[in-house]
């Protein structure tokens, strides 16, 4: 069903109300809401991103428009959403690392072998799971920064 509105400024409209006066379903005589100044509202279709937009309104003879403003430029908004990536994944690897140690410590404390074959301890696996995470985070860092 279409809605009718009136504009009152670019950043507001007035919808047509159900009832005006003893007029019962006035929101639904087009005519009448044509003679009364209401015009049909032709809606926009709204992003489906984060980026920030207001609504602004416009008109001409026959419709008003509801038009998407941008807050912020689209480089901007790719440079925002890039540095959310970048420290999400920072955090994930950091993360990691934080649970390695921790399993570090146990195996310190508590000394045994992971595999018997090469004799690699427990210690030395996770020693060698925290050098590769902080290699990675140190390649995210690099390659941020270009």
């Amino acid at each position: 069903m279409e809605k009718f509105v009136k504009l009152i400024s670019e950043t507001q409209i007035e919808f047509a109300p159900t009832i005006k006066g003893s007029i019962l379903n006035y929101n639904l005589d087009v005519e009448t809401m044509k003679a009364d100044g209401y015009k049909p509202l032709v809606k926009t279709e709204y992003p489906t991103n984060d980026r920030l937009f207001k609504i602004k309104y416009s008109e001409d003879e026959t419709y008003v428009y509801e038009n998407i403003e941008y807050l912020e430029s689209e480089e901007s908004f790719n440079a925002k959403k890039k540095q959310e990536k970048f420290e999400l994944e920072c955090s994930r690897i950091t993360s990691l690392i934080n649970d390695l140690d921790i399993k570090r410590i146990r195996a310190i404390c508590e000394p045994a072998i992971k595999n018997e074959a090469t004799g690699e301890t427990w210690l030395d696996y996770y020693n060698s799971q925290i050098i590769a995470l902080r290699e990675e985070l140190k390649g995210l860092k690099n390659n941020y920064d270009k």
